[in-house]
């Protein structure tokens, strides 16, 4: 299955957790979610975010909790 910019799903996981913190604010911002994107920024609540977005690729296969 493919998830996450079209990578498999555990590499997916695994490359979250090593450039998460840079891509899920990219990956907000292509699915037009811009509120989340700036909010996912690393020096806003970037943290938060990427353990959310960790345990959703786990739970769900993709980035969906924070989505607004």
């Amino acid at each position: 299955m493919k998830t996450y910019f079209g990578l498999p799903w555990i590499i997916g996981i695994i490359v979250h957790i090593f450039f998460g913190w840079l891509l899920s604010c990219v990956s907000r911002f292509l699915r037009g979610k811009l509120i989340s994107g700036i909010l996912a920024l690393p020096f806003l609540l970037g943290i938060v975010f990427w353990w959310v977005d960790v345990f959703s690729l786990i739970i769900n296969k993709d980035i969906k909790w924070l989505d607004f």
